[in-house]
């Protein structure tokens, strides 16, 4: 959500009228300074006013060619110089400009006041005037237009942080909105089985992902726990939208499918046509029976699940397509039962998990965390879950949590089941 304040720059037509602006205060100044000496009428007055305009266009006609030049032509030239260099190089051009166009006015003056008062003689002599008064006077111009422009670029960036602003506000309550959703479609506590030890969680990252885990009953005794693990492709309010869409999917067809693999063929294709065409979900579905002592599982697109047993860890893969739901239409998926032994521990995670990256660009990885969970060996399922998060936070140290974590662990804990 964070992002660079994007400075704004005065438009160079509204820099123009700002500048045009400082050329007619300077006039009506000098028209004002020079009323003692006109007498006349209102007329001759209008007159005079429209003189004093002309002459101070006419100088900044001149200042105002010397800096589109200097942009144009010489800028490119100038580009590697430190910013204080650069201004510099602007503000001379503008002075050279303020140079040549009072010179001009020796001859401009006397041609346009005899247009504006005929038979009246006019003159201009530069640089007949003290050339340090010449440079004050360019100075106090320069510094009116600079404080105009600053000023207005001022109002500009107030107006735009004011707007970034009222965006992350907005972004902020979408974001807790999309982790209300997402803490909803997850359990609020472990389960408890005959025989057997559960614990699972998802650690959110900063921005809100599509992550989620939950726990199904399938029947009345309590003997069939389906335990489901997903990840919605992108952020935000639009994947905990599609995460709460697919556990109500889940609700619905769970019960009366045949197996996990079932469940997973009969929501794909309706789960493609709700969601956008640019989202997936990857999703595990392990079903525990109690009674017979055994896992059926069932992998559309999520890492596959690993098997502590007697000290040794191997993944459990499953057969046929693993494309996640939504990315393709028609698929059929297939099951995987795998039988249950004492002291078997069983890990599900997502990507979050071994995808954890540290500040040298390093991931985790899947072999530090079969190392992790050989370590554990005969520890608790909360135990089990608690130094994985541990063992990713310390190898990630300051870096932020790009991703989300989740885990669940199940332990076979005695022979009786």
């Amino acid at each position: 959500m964070a992002r660079a304040f994007p400075y704004q720059k005065v438009a160079p037509a509204r820099e123009l009228l700002i500048w045009l602006g400082v050329a007619t205060a300077l006039g009506v100044l000098n028209w004002g300074l020079s009323l003692p000496e006109m007498g006349g009428d209102a007329w001759r007055y209008s007159k005079f006013l429209l003189l004093h305009l002309a002459f101070s266009y006419f100088v900044f006609a001149h200042i105002l060619t010397l800096v589109v030049g200097f942009r144009t032509f010489l800028m490119r030239q100038v580009g590697a110089w430190p910013e204080a260099g650069q201004h510099a190089a602007g503000i001379g051009s503008a002075f050279v400009g303020f140079v040549i166009g009072m010179f001009n006015l020796n001859w401009f003056v006397p041609l346009l006041g005899t247009f504006f008062f005929p038979g009246e003689s006019f003159s201009f002599t530069f640089p007949g005037t003290d050339p340090w008064q010449t440079f004050g006077m360019f100075i106090g111009i320069t510094l009116i237009g600079v404080f105009a422009v600053s000023y207005y670029t001022m109002r500009l960036n107030l107006k735009a942080s004011y707007g970034i602003h009222v965006e992350r506000e907005r972004l902020r309550g979408e974001l807790e909105t999309a982790r209300e959703m997402q803490l909803q479609v997850m359990p609020s506590a472990d389960p408890v089985m005959r025989g057997m030890d559960v614990a699972g969680v998802c650690l959110p990252a900063a921005e809100v992902g599509g992550d989620y885990f939950d726990y199904m009953w399938l029947d009345d005794n309590e003997r069939l726990l389906c335990i489901t693990m997903a990840d919605v492709s992108g952020k935000g309010l639009k994947a905990a939208m599609a995460a709460v869409m697919v556990s109500g999917m889940l609700h619905v067809t769970t019960p009366n499918a045949k197996n996990p693999a079932e469940v997973l063929t009969l929501i794909n294709n309706p789960l493609r046509h709700k969601i956008d065409a640019r989202m997936f979900v990857a999703m595990q579905l392990a079903v525990v029976d109690t009674e017979r002592r055994t896992v059926t599982l069932a992998n559309a697109g999520q890492m596959p699940p690993l098997l502590l047993r007697e000290g040794a860890v191997c993944p459990l893969t499953t057969d046929g397509p693993r494309f996640p739901l939504g990315a393709t239409g028609d698929v059929t998926y297939e099951p995987r039962t795998i039988s249950l032994q004492p002291g078997d521990t069983l890990l599900l995670y997502t990507d979050g998990v071994n995808e954890a990256m540290n500040a040298d660009r390093e991931l985790f990885g899947e072999e530090r965390l079969r190392d992790l969970l050989q370590h554990t060996a005969g520890q608790p399922a909360a135990a089990i879950v608690e130094a994985i998060r541990e063992a990713v936070r310390r190898f990630t140290g300051a870096q932020p949590q790009h991703d989300d974590v989740t885990l669940v662990v199940i332990r076979v804990v005695n022979a009786t089941i």
